[in-house]
């Protein structure tokens, strides 16, 4: 089935949004992760649910960002008095006159009877890519609908969703971009009451302005200039006229907050900056300017808190008891988040068991018990202290085997070296039988010799990860607290040659193969890899951003977690571990390190029958919320109920490591293991949908201490910057987003000055908020 891209905001909205609820609709919707591939009915049902749109591609927030289009809106609003109102019905035979079929059409939040208003959705059979085209199919259709709002029309235009009919025509219409082109361009009526009207049909471009409008106290102004009325109904009648200086040709109607002078020498009427142009002789921009900034005072309201998001702490307490005990000493000790303990605790479980056991969720369907982990956090917060206190234990089993291994090893070294030696006189002499059997046997040794155990790599390229796992039996664990492991991931070491191959197949087990020229062929039936690996935001936004671990599945086989910070705030004085703690992990980690890989079939961990239903109903849950808000985190959404039951594995291990397969897996258990999974997916949806707003709130943060010591009340963009100006801000527009953020949370209001022409602002200025900064 054929799809469409363009920018869908992620919230719907039950009503038409206001002054502030727009501002925020707007940057969700121009962000880059709003670009979604839909199909036309998925499209109608965005709509139907409040959803906002915007038809074309942008490659940030401006019209001037255009990229691509093949969605076209036609917003008609009959808002122009000079054309007859146009229906629903009427519109679409107008489409059926000119063979243009839309895909959908649905009425506005502001649609009634009395004044219909809907808008028409279009497909070019095409996409489009030039921008001169894409303004010539646009100007075609606003031709040919008169009654549309021809303020609709720039590039980066938004349009809300509905809470109305929406009507699906055709899944499959497509209008021929040679035919609509073809389409002359109708001449528009010339009259100045036309004229007036496409001008305020241009004021909507901004929609905060239009909502001042809408909202403002017109009547009261009226009465002000023109003193004596008389009311009637919806109609206030004026004895006295501004606008033409004649007796009673002056009226304002309160449903439409409109006025109109029937004056013989032109009749003229619209909103309050109509009649601003119309008394005072102003042009369109200096009409804006005055409302804006001299009639209309700003309404102020108590800000918001500036609180970071706040995730959810590790529920340590669904951890096996003695490995909790562990973990939140750990925790105490280096005063750090429960959360990097606890995950590394899981992780290094992972790492012993993994290879071992498979755990089965239904017949046919099994997990690994591995994982990748994935841990933001700043600089200092002691990541590398937790990992060195906790491995220790690792790299103590990995010693003492080794010292066990070592007289095997040297043993059949020897033995190599002397058929090897063998093998030469054998080819010297000419005895190719004899030198055959040697070097069979020769083979034979090194396909079955013992090498030194190597539990943990670091930082590591993909070939050499592939070649250290084959030296292990097809097991690894990669630990690394810098973030530069997706770096290499990305083709730092191999001309930006994108090399996930190992990491995505020993995720679930699926056999490498791996032929080098000049090199034996490395081949692992069973890899299994578990990643403990800690970064920066930058290193997680740079992950999500990029297109080939986001499409090949990387970043959904991820666990995400944001510890809260606790630096700034930690005690000089910590507890010690105790002695009894560390020997007791050191014991969970030793008995599940000491259980034996198989020879041949895998063993397998089983549910008991509660856990089964617990874990049925969790696999519901999860399947139907991929189509609502882990629609956008699919990847990782549909590995959610899968990671759930390795965790099940994991956990069940520790409480049972003599014999794990043994024994199912209780309900209790899997409860647990669903806690834990629901952390992770809490942190998942902050990774995917908030992550990068922490830093703006921080420089937001900042412009507000540094303004708040300050006697003005009003600062330019420019002005802000030099107040303001650090490592963050090396630009003015640097400043953008906290501003933004500022003014969403209600401590500022931005002030813009228009051109004659309606168009881009020529400045900015940012009003602070009198009940926060005169308290």
């Amino acid at each position: 089935m054929a799809k469409i891209r363009l920018h869908i905001d992620p919230i719907g909205i039950e009503e038409k949004a206001d002054e502030r609820e727009w501002g925020r609709i707007s940057r969700r919707v121009l962000k880059k992760d709003s670009i979604k591939e839909v199909t036309v009915a998925q499209l109608a049902q965005k709509l139907r649910t409040g959803h906002t749109v915007c038809p074309a591609i942008l490659d940030g927030s401006k019209a001037a960002d255009w990229q691509e289009q093949q969605v076209f809106m036609v917003d008609i609003d009959n808002a122009d008095q000079g054309h007859p109102q146009l229906s629903q019905e009427q519109a679409l035979r107008i489409c059926d006159d000119y063979e243009l079929s839309p895909v959908i059409s649905y009425q506005t939040f502001s649609h009634s009877d009395k004044c219909p208003k809907f808008r028409l959705v279009f497909i070019t059979d095409d996409v489009i890519n030039d921008p001169d085209i894409r303004c010539a199919i646009v100007e075609r259709l606003v031709s040919i609908f008169p009654q549309s709002d021809r303020a609709c029309t720039n590039a980066n235009r938004l349009f809300l969703g509905t809470n109305k009919e929406v009507v699906l025509h055709s899944k499959n219409a497509r209008i021929s971009v040679e035919n609509i082109l073809a389409i002359p361009c109708r001449e528009q009526p010339k009259s100045e009451n036309t004229k007036k009207n496409i001008i305020s049909l241009e004021l909507r471009r901004n929609p905060e302005l239009e909502a001042q409008i809408e909202k403002f106290d017109f009547l009261s102004y009226l009465i002000e200039r023109n003193g004596p009325y008389s009311e009637s109904g919806n109609t206030v009648s004026f004895q006295n006229c501004e606008v033409c200086g004649h007796k009673n040709d002056l009226r304002y109607y309160r449903d439409t907050n409109t006025f109109y002078c029937f004056s013989s020498s032109g009749e003229v009427g619209g909103s309050i900056i109509d009649y601003l142009m119309a008394t005072e002789g102003l042009t369109v921009g200096e009409a804006i300017d005055k409302f804006s900034n001299e009639l209309c005072q700003p309404e102020w309201h108590e800000p918001e808190l500036l609180e970071e998001y706040q995730l959810p702490p590790f529920p340590v307490k669904r951890l096996p008891v003695e490995l909790r005990d562990y973990v939140m000493a750990v925790s105490e000790n280096t005063a750090t988040a429960v959360d990097m303990p606890a995950i590394a605790a899981l992780a290094l479980v992972a790492a012993a068991v993994q290879g071992k056991f498979v755990i089965e969720g239904k017949p046919d369907y099994y997990e690994q018990l591995n994982l990748y982990f994935l841990i933001i956090a700043k600089s200092g917060e002691r990541k590398s202290s937790i990992i060195k206190t906790m491995t220790r234990a690792i790299y103590k089993y990995e010693m003492e085997e080794n010292k066990r291994r070592q007289p095997m090893i040297a043993e059949q070294e020897a033995q190599l070296n002397k058929w090897r030696a063998q093998i030469e006189k054998y080819e010297r002499k000419g005895l190719r039988d004899e030198a055959d059997t040697a070097r069979r046997q020769c083979y034979e040794l090194e396909q079955r010799r013992i090498r030194p155990l190597r539990l943990i790599a670091d930082d590591i390229t993909p070939e050499a990860l592939t070649s250290l796992m084959a030296d292990n039996n097809g097991i690894i664990t990669v630990i690394s607290t810098e973030g530069g492991l997706f770096d290499i991931f990305n083709g730092k070491y191999s001309s930006n040659v994108v090399s996930i191959d190992t990491v995505l197949k020993a995720y679930s087990g699926d056999p490498i193969r791996v032929d080098r020229k000049g090199r034996e062929a490395e081949c692992l039936d069973a890899p299994a890899l578990t990643m403990l690996l800690s970064a920066q935001e930058s290193v997680l936004e740079g992950m999500l951003n990029n297109d080939a671990f986001r499409g090949r599945g990387l970043t959904g086989r991820f666990l995400y977690s944001k510890p809260n910070s606790m630096m700034g705030h930690r005690p000089f004085d910590t507890p010690p571990i105790q002695k009894e703690l560390n020997e007791q992990y050191e014991k969970i980690l030793l008995d599940l390190l000491s259980l034996p890989y198989p020879n041949s079939d895998m063993p397998i961990i089983r549910l008991d029958g509660d856990a089964l239903d617990v874990y049925r109903q969790f696999s519901e849950k999860i399947e139907a919320r991929l189509l609502t808000d882990l629609e956008d985190m699919s990847d990782w959404g549909g590995k959610c109920a899968g990671t759930a039951l390795r965790i099940a594995g994991i956990l069940h291990c520790v409480e049972n490591r003599i014999s794990p397969g043994k024994t199912l897996v209780s309900g209790r258990t899997m409860k647990r293991a669903i806690k834990i999974t629901e952390y992770f997916l809490e942190h998942a949806q902050y990774a995917y949908s908030v992550m990068g707003a922490d830093k703006t709130l921080h420089e937001a943060k900042y412009i507000l201490w540094r303004v708040e010591s300050q006697a003005r009340r009003e600062f330019t963009k420019s002005g802000l910057y030099h107040l303001c100006r650090n490592k963050s801000f090396k630009r003015a527009d640097d400043m953008l987003p906290a501003l933004d953020l500022l003014i969403e949370y209600g401590y500022l209001k931005k002030r813009s000055y228009y051109q004659a022409t309606g168009g881009r602002p020529k400045g900015d200025s940012y009003l602070l908020n009198p009940l926060y900064f005169d308290r």
